[in-house]
């Protein structure tokens, strides 16, 4: 189960980079940067689509590892097997069309200078792989497409576009504004008002759809303190809320002293008001690069945040909600599930199994 939720890390880490990449390319990076930016955040999405691939295979060896028993030997019959007639096979087999289009469209923008359209064409793709991740989650406990799965999957991608956002700004933009200097200071300054507001965008639509999910998966509000499931979430919204406090002091102390000193008005932020008393480091040197160094170090706080937030979503992942535990199994894990399942049809064949097990509309028969 530890490796199972570690590939899940790793896969959703990976996919969260790339809409992130994608995200800062086209919204966050003014059109009139140019390459010396935007060509090392190519290179590096593209490092990450490798990565991805990976992920994508190593999760589905995993899954059938996990339901077959963990048996090595029958992975060459039971990955055919999965594939074919469970509903995740039939969900993962949509990751090859949506891989493809991002290693294409990714090729074209890295040989065409005009390659927006390019990079748009990678976004849908990364948006299909996001949706099977929905459709394989506990959304899809309720059949496929249904509203849960939408809402989950823009709580996928907008959590993606702001975690994912600022490892961009961490990874690609940040480094190459330093070395710039304060000739970039404008440029920087404009970046990091348009990374504020995305992450503005993406927050409010992660709070609309996260408050609906949790309601749903939760069932009650004691569950929140009495469930495993609940516990993790708790520890999920905690690390968020020291994320939205770093965002906070970065948008309405930060920005503003960047946009100043770039020579651009900035009015005096009402939380700025409100804690008068607080100052950003490098706030009274003259010039942008020390604010900018200052803001570097921030984003990179709320990227490490945004990692620990991530490790606790797989664990939701592979979790079972408090609403789907039988009275007879609270508490028990997905894996202890699978474990009395296999004890209770051992006699079964593997493939059996894996028919009676992993299909939803087997199950029900």
């Amino acid at each position: 189960m530890p490796i199972n939720i570690a590939l899940t890390v790793f896969d959703v880490c990976m996919l969260v980079l790339v809409i992130g990449f994608l995200a800062c390319w086209l919204a966050v990076l003014p059109r009139e940067e140019g390459d010396y930016i935007e060509t090392g955040l190519v290179r590096m999405l593209g490092a990450t689509v490798a990565l991805l691939t990976l992920s994508s295979a190593g999760i589905l060896v995993s899954r059938v590892l996990e339901l077959d028993g963990g048996s090595w030997s029958q992975l060459p019959t039971a990955l055919p097997l999965a594939l074919k007639v469970t509903h995740y096979g039939h969900v993962w087999l949509w990751r090859i069309p949506a891989l493809l289009l991002l290693w294409l469209s990714w090729g074209w923008c890295l040989r065409h200078r005009h390659h927006t359209w390019a990079a748009w064409l990678m976004v849908i793709g990364a948006a299909g792989i996001a949706l099977t991740r929905s459709e394989t989650g506990h959304p899809a406990d309720q059949g496929d497409f249904t509203f849960g799965v939408w809402v989950d999957w823009v709580h996928l991608l907008s959590g993606a576009v702001w975690v994912g956002s600022l490892f961009g700004m961490s990874l690609a933009i940040f480094p190459k504004l330093r070395r710039a200097g304060e000739s970039a200071g404008l440029h920087s300054a404009l970046i990091f008002q348009r990374l504020s507001t995305l992450s503005g965008v993406a927050l409010a639509a992660i709070l609309v759809t996260g408050i609906y999910t949790a309601i749903h998966e939760l069932g009650r509000l004691a569950a929140l303190w009495t469930t495993s499931y609940g516990v993790t979430l708790d520890i999920k919204l905690s690390i968020m809320l020291l994320m939205l406090l770093v965002g906070a002091h970065n948008r309405y102390l930060k920005l503003p002293r960047l946009l100043r000193a770039a020579g651009r008005p900035a009015p005096r932020s009402w939380f700025a008001r409100l804690i008068p008393g607080i100052r950003v480091a490098g706030s009274e040197a003259t010039g942008t690069m020390p604010i900018v160094r200052s803001c570097a170090r921030a984003v990179l706080v709320e990227s490490v945040l945004g990692l620990a937030v991530i490790g606790a979503a797989s664990v939701l992942l592979h979790g079972m909600p408090p609403v789907e535990v039988p009275k007879n199994m609270a508490g028990m894990s997905i894996s202890q599930a699978n474990q009395i399942f296999r004890w209770q049809y051992g006699q079964l064949s593997t493939d059996a199994a894996l028919c009676l097990y992993i299909d939803p509309a087997i199950m029900s028969i």
